[in-house]
């Protein structure tokens, strides 16, 4: 796999990871005066966001890896600035974008 290509997949799996933190925050979701989350999987947000990283290195792609470590603070810096239910429709079109491309690289 191509630094490239696994940088772009680690900074996916970490976004999924940002956006489920953002979207289930009780503070954000107070100040943005929407109700309380059902639930909030703060340890799995966590592993989704820190594993690519780890999986970069165990993989031997430093420089992918410096990417990522680049590139995923800046999208959870720029994913703060909007509110919580923005932050949930920017992750379900991503989740349908991605859905599309699969079915579309697999044949189905």
């Amino acid at each position: 796999m191509t630094p490239v290509l696994a940088t772009l997949a680690a900074i996916l799996v970490s976004l999924a990871g940002i956006i489920l933190l953002i979207a289930s925050d009780p503070k954000r979701r107070r100040v943005f005066g929407l109700p309380e989350a059902r639930r909030r999987p703060a340890t799995l947000a966590c592993l989704l966001i820190l594993a690519p990283g780890v999986a970069l290195l165990i993989a031997g792609q430093s420089a992918a890896f410096v990417m990522w470590l680049a590139a995923v603070p800046l999208v959870g810096w720029a994913l703060a600035a909007f509110s919580p239910t923005a932050v949930a429709r920017i992750g379900g079109g991503l989740t349908s974008a991605a859905r599309t491309i699969f079915r579309r690289s697999s044949g189905a």
